[in-house]
């Protein structure tokens, strides 16, 4: 029963959030899978790392979709890291390497801050930190935000 009331409380959370938000909550998930992913990886499970890094790449991957295709400087370098994350992700993945997979992390929790001020300057809600999100099972990733960041 409490699942199921909060999977409701994330779809309406997911359903009325504003853009920068949604891309917020996805940097989240990204990290909270990721951090899953390294310490399976420390413990030598590869097998358990598996599906963690799958959902980190296909977060990294709906956060690359959602950069609108402008010409501008900082959609240009937002595309380049989100490439860059998505190939160190996978990467990470092939080779079961938890360095390439802590390299990712580390910027992936940069993105992560940015977005909080983000957040914070648009007056959305403060987010929790990452290890306090909702489990894996409710990540976000389904709706990537469209995201046109203009210099």
């Amino acid at each position: 029963m409490a699942i199921a009331q909060q999977s409701k409380y994330l779809e309406s959370k997911v359903l009325a959030a504003p853009p920068h938000r949604l891309h917020l909550m996805l940097l989240e998930g990204a990290i909270r899978n990721g951090r899953q992913a390294a310490e399976a990886l420390r413990r030598g499970d590869s097998q358990a790392a598996a599906a963690p890094l799958l959902r980190v790449v296909d977060i990294v991957g709906e956060l690359l979709a959602g950069v609108r295709e402008q010409r501008t400087e900082v959609n240009k370098n937002i595309t380049e890291l989100y490439w860059f994350l998505f190939r160190r992700v996978s990467e990470a993945k092939i080779q079961c390497d938890e360095a390439i997979l802590g390299e990712a992390l580390r910027l992936l929790e940069y993105e992560r801050q940015t977005w909080v001020l983000v957040c914070e300057k648009l007056g959305a809600e403060p987010a929790a930190p990452a290890a306090a999100a909702t489990t894996d099972r409710h990540d976000a990733s389904s709706s990537a935000p469209r995201l046109s960041l203009e210099a």
